[in-house]
């Protein structure tokens, strides 16, 4: 009963940036397209779908993260480790959705570039890119300065690596 509320409740939150995506896989694919053709690359469909789902990822974290509150909304520093776990099962659910929502990341960086396979570089992409999201929040007072979410988003990052090394060995 506990995880199917969970699941539900992890479900209802990614509505909103789940609809988000589709907008920005088509921008994405526009911008990509239009890149390789300005700079005369002849890079392959197979090539230009993997970069055009990372940026539409990108845009969707970076719509997440910065253009879904109001600037100066959110002015709190917390350095308290699970502090975000918090007492109710939302809580729970919003903790496992910072994780989930880092794992595309883990999962494409090392298949668009060679040097993230390995597995501590992909990490601390994902930890840099996790505190980049932390500071520029806290400076624009968009989103609150969280420890836990710099460590939720790297283990995120973490498993997805994970996932794409196991995909690649089988």
């Amino acid at each position: 009963m506990v995880i199917k509320w969970y699941i539900k409740s992890i479900i209802q939150d990614f509505r909103q940036p789940v609809s988000y995506l589709i907008p920005a896989v088509i921008f994405s694919g526009c911008i990509v397209f239009a890149v390789s053709w300005l700079c005369g690359k002849k890079s392959t469909i197979r090539h230009k779908i993997p970069f055009t789902f990372f940026l539409a990822y990108f845009l969707v974290i970076f719509r997440i993260a910065f253009l879904c509150r109001k600037p100066g909304s959110r002015k709190a520093i917390s350095l308290v480790l699970f502090e975000t776990w918090g007492q109710s099962f939302h809580m729970h659910a919003m903790f496992v959705e910072n994780i989930i929502m880092f794992i595309p990341f883990g999962v494409m960086l090392p298949i668009l570039f060679r040097k993230f396979r390995n597995g501590w570089l992909c990490v601390l992409a994902g930890f840099i890119c996790s505190c980049s999201i932390e500071i520029v929040q806290h400076i624009t007072q968009i989103g609150y300065l969280q420890l836990d979410d710099v460590v939720t988003n790297t283990t995120g990052t973490l498993l997805g690596w994970l996932a794409w090394k196991v995909n690649r060995k089988i």
